[in-house]
């Protein structure tokens, strides 16, 4: 198993390493803590096919070991909490992947069940809402059920509560932002619209925190993002000189990024300019 974990890491040898976790499972007989690691490394390593490959069937495979692995942990275990996450971004990739639909409703179980496994209190359970928020708004994607969105709005609401981190905070206003105009989608309401400003310039301040503490690049890239959808959601609002501001704001943000200096201010320009020659 330790050679294994080691030549995982190597994408040529990934098969290499399948055969010795298929031999070390020969090998533990019925030891589940043994059975747990070796299945676990086992995902890993699928995972790392997919990486290399893009192989669907790769996560598929990653899934099932998962799913091995998880029959043999007691719900109360320590190592039951920590599987959950790996097995539930599995799932969420797959159902991202081509023909991806029926993987929809296992990730969402599993996710649900990974943010059921901590306390609240736990510093990581701000990331398992929002992933759980993210399958929520996949399934939407491919049901059209307005709940799905209702149920991502509010676990977004309490990831943002719970998280300590600014770029996590960042990340989940960005989301909440999202998740307003696509309700919007359904209703038509303006104050969704509204409300999506609101929480994209929750996001751009949350960004500019995370970017003081040292996360420069990351930090900028995501203000400059959130700050152009800003942008175009106040266009739709009808409030030019807002939007003509938060247009001016990103391109400001883009230009001290490496992704702005690759043309993607360029679009940004654009808005302003036409907006410009509006007002």
């Amino acid at each position: 198993m330790e050679l294994a974990d080691a030549l995982r890491h190597l994408p040529g040898r990934l098969e290499e390493a399948a055969g010795q976790l298929d031999a070390a499972l020969t090998e533990v007989g019925g030891d589940p803590e043994l059975r747990v690691t070796a299945l676990v490394c086992l995902a890993r390593v699928h995972r790392a096919r997919y990486a290399r490959d893009t192989d669907p069937a790769a996560l598929e495979d990653a899934a099932e070991a998962y799913g091995r692995a998880r029959r043999l942990i007691p719900r109360d275990a320590e190592a039951f909490g920590e599987l959950l996450p790996e097995w539930g971004d599995v799932l969420l990739e797959r159902a991202r992947a081509a023909d991806g639909r029926p993987f929809t409703g296992a990730a969402v179980r599993v996710l649900r069940e990974s943010r059921a496994a901590v306390p609240q209190s736990d510093p990581g359970a701000a990331h398992r809402l929002l992933r759980l928020a993210t399958g929520l708004r996949l399934r939407h994607t491919y049901e059209g059920d307005p709940v799905d969105l209702r149920e991502a709005e509010y676990l977004l609401e309490l990831a943002v509560r719970h998280s300590r981190d600014p770029l996590e905070q960042a990340r989940v206003w960005r989301d909440h932002g999202d998740v307003q105009q696509e309700i919007h989608g359904h209703t038509r309401a303006l104050e969704r619209l509204d409300r999506a400003a609101d929480s994209y310039r929750r996001a751009w301040r949350a960004a500019l925190e995370a970017d003081v503490e040292d996360r420069a690049d990351t930090a900028v890239q995501l203000a400059a993002r959130v700050q152009q959808l800003r942008g175009d959601v106040l266009e739709r609002l009808a409030r030019p000189r807002a939007a003509l501001d938060a247009y001016r704001s990103a391109l400001e943000l883009w230009t001290r990024t490496h992704e702005g200096a690759a043309g993607r201010s360029e679009a940004v320009r654009a808005r302003i300019t036409d907006l410009e020659a509006t007002l």
